[in-house]
């Protein structure tokens, strides 16, 4: 009853060092410099949303004519020099403005969007690499157990050949396998600890250690990424380059510049107003070419948004595929082969115990055993890395 209640104790006391899976995604959309920079630009789209129906700031001039240079201060001369302050404004024409705030109203939605993109790309990387480190950190585990067992077999090696009873190579060959898995299980770690940095830089935190149930399962996934974000992003760049075209042929209703100045004479002469009215003359077709241009970008979005969705219907068949053979293989590694390696060791360590075998066998099969886990392993990192892939476009919006 004590061992239990210990055990207990150190299971609750080793999942408390641990970081849920979704804990980290959360701490990523909190704290994630790319995300945070994303926000910014949305709140930069809320300014620009104010700044598109705004007219231009008016122009004010102030000025002296008719200056003489041989009495440059004399203004008395003759009734047209004169000191005058004037006021020009450009008056928009047509509905200019109003599609300037459409185009501004879609960049903001363009940047929510990029925003809610990169936070299902940053969830799918997430689950990826905690997946990868858990099973890694297994690998570890069993190359621990392989290590032991060769280390077990080189032992006996060297006391057979000592004996007379096994030739001096069986022990060198031993220690070189040792050698080897040991370099394998070096670059593991490497690995290992690579990946929980990498976390940390998604995180801005550092994750200690990860806790996450390998389970699978061979359900068919559905993939409804009509609302996806990216997807969203194509295609506000379609309705975006549309505006852009309307825009380009409003600009062939010329805006009008409109200039009023007060000039003030000497007391001999009376001041007066001159008001004038500038309008640019659309006579050389530049706006018909700035439409052309525009409606060209405009199917060049269309082209964009179509072969997105192809390439969304390709990659997630894709990942179909893995997953489903991920799947199989791991399957037949952990109902068929791997069970039935198991009762081979078990007869052997049986004929063993009646000294029918020799131990080197029962180490062998043993090794060969935890070959097919790691294969099983291998197996279950393919299928938990599409798993992850599939989160990025099988979240959407909705």
């Amino acid at each position: 009853m004590l061992l239990k209640s210990f055990l207990l104790f150190f299971v609750v006391i080793t999942s408390s060092f641990s970081t849920p899976i979704e804990d980290m995604v959360t701490l990523s959309y909190e704290k994630n410099y790319t995300l945070q920079s994303l926000q910014n630009a949305i709140n930069s789209a809320n300014e620009n949303i104010a700044l598109s129906r705004k007219w231009q700031n008016p122009v004010l001039t102030f000025g002296a004519n008719d200056i003489q240079f041989q009495e440059i201060n004399k203004r008395d001369t003759e009734a047209m020099q004169a000191q005058y302050i004037g006021v020009t404004q450009l008056i928009p024409m047509g509905d200019k403005l109003e599609i300037k705030e459409e185009v501004a109203k879609k960049e903001k939605q363009i940047s929510e969007y990029l925003l809610a993109d990169k936070k299902l790309e940053l969830r799918s990387k997430i689950y990826e690499l905690a997946y990868t480190i858990v099973i890694f950190e297994k690998k570890l585990q069993l190359f621990d157990e392989y290590l032991n067992n060769i280390k077990q077999l080189e032992d006996l090696n060297v006391a057979l050949y000592e004996n007379n009873q096994a030739l001096q190579t069986q022990a060198l060959n031993a220690q070189i396998l040792y050698s080897k898995i040991s370099l394998q299980k070096i670059k593991l770690k490497n690995m290992v600890d690579n990946l929980y940095l990498k976390l940390e830089n998604i995180t801005q935190e550092k994750i200690e250690k990860i806790d996450m149930p390998l389970r699978v399962d061979d359900t068919e996934i559905t993939f409804d990424y009509q609302h996806h974000p990216k997807l969203q992003i194509e295609k506000l760049k379609v309705s975006k380059a549309s505006d852009m075209s309307k825009f380009e042929a409003e600009n062939k209703i010329p805006d009008i510049k409109f200039n009023v100045a007060y000039f003030q004479r000497d007391d001999k002469f009376q001041d007066y107003v001159n008001v004038s009215v500038g309008i640019p003359l659309a006579i050389y077709g530049t706006e018909n070419s700035k439409v052309l241009v525009a409606k060209s970008k405009k199917q060049e979005a269309l082209s964009n948004y179509e072969d997105l969705k192809k390439s969304f219907k390709t990659k997630t068949q894709i990942l179909k595929n893995e997953l489903h053979t991920a799947y199989a293989t791991y399957r037949l590694l952990e109902q068929s082969i791997i069970p039935t390696k198991q009762k081979v060791q078990e007869s052997l360590e049986a004929y063993n115990a009646l000294e029918k075998v020799k131990p080197q066998e029962v180490i062998g099969n043993l090794n060969e055993l935890i070959g097919f886990e790691l294969n099983a392993l291998d197996e279950l990192q393919s299928y938990f890395q599409a798993y992850s892939q599939t989160l990025y476009y099988k979240d959407t919006l909705k």
